[in-house]
């Protein structure tokens, strides 16, 4: 059985659409009464949360069904991310796209084969088959030789943490572990103890950061507040090496070479600590290292930050001043940092704007609150009684952790392992079996290593909406997914707001991930550890846990969006005990204190400071920076790119932004067809887009498409952090050239 490739037309899309619609009005002639007929027939109101950012479970989405049948959606308003955008609003036709996987498939010929023989199974089949192997490999080599991975959307994290956790394997990763946020988290924890990507301007800031984001590109929400805020006078400074919508809304654009923050952070620095702009009183009592701090920045005058950065000196003084005139907060919700080979470090750097101001949980400041009991996670529904995650913390289960020779900072500091050398514990042994949810091989730099490894593994199987042929080709069983629409878990969290969903049932045998995940669980362990394999069970249980009602209470609310008890908000909580565990003033640091320089990384053999560190050299033949990843508001990573039409009819192809004079020295005019390569790959095609967006020097692309426009193959795998492991996809030196 050949499976076919998930790419359909618009119109034949809606031919799919219409015969759904169909089916549902001629349902009568299959039921047994006239009354279920009837029923088949009514029209009722549902809810959901769109999953297609990667900020999920968040925008929310209000649809009309007849029957199973959605017939059309709109924006839930009373939900506190109530805007759909483009990708919201074409969910629908990813939901009945002919091309999605509706059955439980096992290969029948061997790996490697050009045809891999899919055949329908049932359910018990694939269940049987996939628990056989696990308990098989956790005999004969250990739990941690199954490894666990969560990939796109990140929804399932939570019942597959308690997958893991329940059958004993540390070797669990996520995307993020890859190469998303946990990067900029690593520096938010180190400078404040716990993760704060910042938040919105509040009507007291009078100061507001953008830091390396595209806010404009993200939830619509979250851009119309930064307007509002500029509208009633609040000032913007945007750090960016591109000129976004982001930068073009600033007051301050300051525009620094890709990688050199931690360069600019130091400037600025300067000029706020020679000025007594700082916060002293503040600097003295509440942080750990500023001395050392203060003495690396006085090499950093203007005019080298310039040098360095490319950000004109002037600028580089103007922007310190406007940011001392806050309280002030920043918004760091991107993973782009992080992506280079300083990443974490530059992260650090730019969270030290906040702290020498004092602008730390201060009215119109950086907030830090208190969410309500247990709720860790918000994106992902995470919930410590379901997903136990703190077990994967204890240093018994962190010493067996397979990362923790080659990233140790990562391996204390994080709960999942980082699998970017997955292709080498394939072939030492360390690693026999993939649990997938999500699997992509295209989020790594060399996708074709992994997809290599795979084949290799002595079992694997994932979970997904659609065939995917670079990721799935020698899987041994595919299990289909059910879509956003279709599934109880996990809810969307908003403070101390909760949307519970309100789903159609799933079309053909898909399954929800968190059922999927317990169903398995309830298998090789008990399956009153998995709530009897029910994802509503789970639900329910966190709903209690936080303030006695279910999910049955929640739903009754709907539209409305229910609240849940979590602290008064407070200020300068750490004066009195509420950001430390232990009930200590201060934070949650192994200072105690907001860490200039850092204890625990220096404590791992990383500098303390966040310092600059140059990156890879340009050459004669690769004389141009490759940004890869640029966001764009209707694609998200690889998602959208071959199931919802309405999207590929905005862009079908991928572009680069390459500047006006870097075109010109190449010959190359707006709508080319131009070939990218590095010393690590290509060439790989793309379309040029002559844009000022970009600084002469820079170009830019959205990683995600496939075949000779896969971007991935261009960024080496031996380039990383050494703090986080990410690969460096926002460093390699690349050339650009016409196609002849």
């Amino acid at each position: 059985m050949t499976i076919k490739v998930p790419s359909v037309s618009r119109r034949s899309l809606f031919r799919g659409l219409s015969l759904a619609a169909g089916w549902a009005g001629s349902q009568s002639l299959f039921v047994k009464s006239a009354q279920a007929a009837v029923e088949a027939q009514k029209e009722w109101t549902g809810y959901t949360i769109c999953d297609s950012c990667n900020h999920v479970p968040q925008c929310g989405i209000k649809f009309h069904a007849r029957g199973n049948t959605i017939i059309r959606i709109e924006n839930w308003k009373e939900n506190p991310r109530s805007i759909l955008c483009s990708k919201g609003l074409s969910t629908l036709q990813r939901l009945y796209n002919p091309n999605r996987l509706l059955y439980p498939l096992k290969r029948t010929n061997p790996k490697g084969a050009a045809d891999p023989g899919w055949v329908r199974i049932t359910w018990e089949e694939a269940y049987k088959t996939i628990a056989a192997r696990m308990l098989e490999i956790r005999r004969t080599s250990g739990p941690n030789a199954v490894m666990f991975y969560a990939g796109d959307p990140k929804e399932p994290r939570p019942a597959i943490y308690r997958l893991a956790r329940y059958f004993g394997s540390t070797t669990y990763g996520t995307e993020s572990s890859v190469g998303c946020r946990s990067g900029c988290m690593m520096a938010e924890e180190l400078n404040f103890g716990r993760p704060n990507n910042g938040g919105l301007p509040t009507p007291d800031t009078k100061v507001f950061m953008i830091m390396a984001t595209n806010v404009w590109a993200q939830p619509l929400t979250w851009w119309k507040a930064i307007q509002a805020a500029k509208a009633r006078g609040c000032k913007i400074i945007t750090i960016d090496s591109r000129r976004t919508k982001a930068a073009e809304i600033a007051d301050i654009h300051l525009q620094p070479r890709i990688g050199t923050d931690a360069a600019l952070v130091a400037g600025m620095m300067r000029v706020l600590i020679r000025e007594g702009l700082y916060d002293k009183a503040f600097v003295e009592k509440w942080t750990y290292g500023f001395e050392a701090y203060r003495e690396y920045c006085e090499t950093f005058t203007p005019q080298y930050t310039e040098e360095i950065t490319g950000v004109p000196a002037e600028l580089v003084v103007e922007g310190a001043r406007l940011w001392a005139k806050g309280p002030g907060t920043f918004s760091l919700t991107t993973q782009s940092v992080s992506h280079n080979s300083n990443g974490v470090n530059n992260a650090r750097a730019l969270l030290l704007l906040p702290i020498v101001m004092g602008y730390i949980d201060v009215k119109g400041g950086v907030a830090f609150p208190s969410g309500p009991k247990g709720l860790a996670m918000a994106a992902y529904g995470l919930h410590p009684s379901v997903s136990e995650n703190g077990w994967f913390s204890l240093p018994e289960q962190k010493k067996n952790r397979l990362d923790r020779e080659e990233l140790p900072l990562w391996n204390d500091m994080k709960d999942q392992v980082s699998p970017n050398n997955f292709p080498e514990w394939v072939d030492s042994g360390k690693v026999r079996m993939l649990c997938g949810w999500g699997f992509n091989v295209n989020i790594w730099p060399s996708p074709q290593v992994y997809a290599a490894a795979v084949k290799k593994l002595d079992f694997a199987f994932s979970a997904d909406y659609f065939y995917r042929p670079d990721s799935h080709q020698d899987m041994d069983i595919i299990l289909p997914a059910a879509m956003n629409y279709e599934r109880y878990a996990p809810f969307g969290w908003y403070g101390n707001k909760i949307a519970v969903r309100k789903p159609v049932k799933p079309l053909g045998e898909c399954r929800e991930d968190w059922r999927i995940a317990f169903e398995i669980g309830a298998i090789v362990d008990k399956p009153e550890h998995f709530f009897d394999g029910d994802p509503k069970k789970a639900c329910d249980h966190v709903l209690k846990s936080m303030q006695g009602e279910g999910w049955e209470a929640f739903a009754d609310a709907l539209p409305r969006v229910s609240s849940v008890p979590a602290p008064k908000p407070a200020l300068r909580k750490y004066e009195t005990g509420g950001m430390r565990p232990d009930g200590k003033p201060g934070f949650n640091t192994l200072s105690g204190k907001l860490e200039f320089s850092s204890v625990r990384a220096e404590k791992f053999g990383h500098p303390a400071l966040p310092i600059y560190k140059p990156m890879m050299p340009l050459t004669k033949e690769f004389n141009l920076r490759f940004l890869n990843g640029a966001r764009k508001p209707f694609i998200t990573h690889s998602k959208t790119r071959s199931d919802q039409p309405y999207l590929l009819e905005i862009e079908d192809h991928l572009t680069i932004d390459i500047s006006p004079e870097d075109a010109a020295e190449r010959g190359i005019r707006e709508g080319d067809i131009v070939e990218i390569r590095s010393p690590y790959g290509g060439p790989v095609e793309a379309r040029a887009m002559v844009s000022i967006i970009v600084p002469k020097g820079l170009i830019d692309a959205q990683y995600g498409w496939l075949g000779k426009e896969n971007t991935q193959p261009l960024v080496g795998r031996a380039v990383r952090d050494p703090m986080s492991g990410y690969p460096a996809y926002f460093e390699m030196p690349v050339s650009v050239t016409k196609k002849a």
